[in-house]
C-alpha cells in the first residue's frame, strides 16, 4: 500500500464529510491508501457518519479511543496500525487537495524521509486567509531537514505540512505527547533534524480552514500551560542536540544554527506563557496553572537552567524568584489578573 491517511477526530460531525470527501476525490486508486481514522471520544455524531463511509468504502479503519486524550494519542494509535509506505496526518476539519498526490508520488520517487508541500490558510467562507511562501527549488533537489530549515526558511510546525516515510517514523520512534495541545510543534522539529532527504513539491496539496474559538486559539489555562510545556519539551531537545555537537556525532553544516533555533522558541514559548497569565479568568484558574506545568516538569531546573538565564536574563531572575516563592507569585498574577479585568471593562 502506497499511503496512509491518519485523521485524529473529536466532535467534527460538521466537518468530516468536507475531509473525507477530498481525500476520496484525489486521483488515487483506492487500492492505493487507507484512511486511518481514530476518534477520540466524540460526543457529537462523527463516529456514525464516518461509520457510514465506511460502509461505502472498505478501506477505511474506524477506531475509536478508549477515553479522550487529545490529537497526540489519536496520531500515536494511527501510526501503530498504518500499513502505506508513506503516511500523511490530516486534521478532521481541514481538507487535502491534489497536489498531495504529486507529492506522495515525489516521495516514491526520490525515496525520501520527509517531503514538504505547498498549503493555504482559508476561512469558512473558503476565503484564502494565508498561503505559504512557495519555495523556487526544484522537487528533483533533496535537502536534509537542516538545510532546508536553514538555508529556505520552509517552516510548517504542523504535521499535515509533509509527508512521512512510515519506516522512517518507526526508525526515530519520536511519538506525539499524548494529552496536551500543541503536541506536535516538537514532533515536526525532532523529524527536521534526523530527516537527510527531504524534498519539496510547489503544487497546492492541503488546505487548512481557520475557525474562530477552537482550542488552539482559546486563553485557558490549560492552553496557557501546555504552551509553557512545550518550550519545555523543545528545551530537553535542545539539549540532545547540543550533546551531538560536543559529542561530533552531527558535524552537518549549520546544526548549530538550527540547534539555536530551536532554543530561541523554547525560550519564547515558556515567556509567552506566563505573559499570558493575566489572560486567564479567575485567580483559581492560576493555581490550576501552576499545578498542570509542575505535574509534567520541574520548573527548579529550567528556571535556573543557565540557557534560560542567558538568552531571558530578566524573566529568568523573575522566574526563578516566582518559585521560590510560590503563593507570593501566584498572589502577584491573580492581582495582575484583577488589574486586567478592570481596566477592560473601564475601557469599554
Amino acid at each position: 500500500m502506497l499511503v496512509s491517511f491518519i485523521i485524529p477526530s473529536y466532535n467534527s460531525a460538521h466537518t468530516v464529510r468536507r475531509c473525507l470527501d477530498s481525500i476520496y476525490a484525489l486521483s488515487l486508486k483506492q487500492f492505493e491508501f487507507e484512511v486511518i481514522f481514530v476518534d477520540d471520544c466524540s460526543m457529537d455524531d462523527t463516529y456514525d457518519i464516518v461509520f457510514e463511509y465506511q460502509s461505502q468504502h472498505p478501506n477505511i479503519t474506524l477506531l475509536r479511543q478508549p477515553k479522550n486524550n487529545r490529537q497526540g494519542a489519536a496520531r500515536n494509535r494511527g501510526i501503530s496500525v498504518a500499513k502505506g509506505e508513506y503516511i500523511c496526518f490530516v486534521d478532521s476539519d481541514d481538507a487535502v487537495a491534489e497536489g498531495i498526490v504529486s507529492a506522495i508520488r515525489l516521495a516514491k520517487e526520490q525515496n525520501t524521509d520527509m517531503t514538504a508541500f505547498h498549503f493555504a490558510s482559508v476561512n469558512e467562507q473558503r476565503v484564502i486567509t494565508s498561503e505559504a511562501e512557495k519555495l523556487s527549488f526544484t522537487k528533483n533537489e533533496i535537502f536534509s531537514g537542516v538545510e532546508m530549515q536553514n538555508k529556505h526558511a520552509y517552516w510548517c510546525s504542523a504535521p499535515w505540512g509533509y509527508i512521512y516515510k512510515n519506516e522512517y517514523l518507526q526508525e526515530v520512534n519520536y511519538p506525539f505527547t499524548e494529552g496536551a495541545l500543541y503536541e506536535d510543534s516538537d514532533f515536526v522539529v525532532v523529524h527536521l533534524y534526523y530527516a537527510q532527504r527531504i524534498a519539496y513539491s510547489q503544487e497546492l496539496g492541503y488546505i487548512a480552514y481557520y475557525r474562530e474559538g477552537s482550542t488552539t486559539h482559546s486563553t485557558s489555562y490549560k492552553n496557557q500551560a501546555d504552551y509553557f510545556l512545550l518550550g519545555s519539551r523543545m528545551l530537553a531537545f535542545y539539549t540532545t542536540i547540543q550533546q551531538d555537537i560536543d559529542s561530533h556525532k552531527r558535524t552537518d553544516d549549520g546544526i548549530q544554527q538550527f540547534a539555536d533555533g530551536i532554543l530561541e522558541g523554547a525560550i519564547h514559548n515558556v515567556t509567552m506563557s506566563l505573559k499570558r497569565l493575566f489572560k486567564l479568568n479567575t485567580p483559581a484558574d492560576i493555581v490550576r496553572y501552576y499545578k498542570r506545568i509542575d505535574s509534567h516538569v520541574n520548573r527548579r531546573v529550567m528556571y535556573t537552567d543557565p540557557r534560560m538565564y542567558k538568552y531571558a536574563y530578566g524573566w529568568s531572575k523573575l522566574a526563578r524568584l516566582g518559585f521560590r516563592h510560590e503563593y507570593l507569585s501566584i498572589l502577584t498574577n491573580s492581582c495582575l489578573l484583577i488589574a486586567y479585568q478592570l481596566y477592560v471593562k473601564l475601557k469599554k
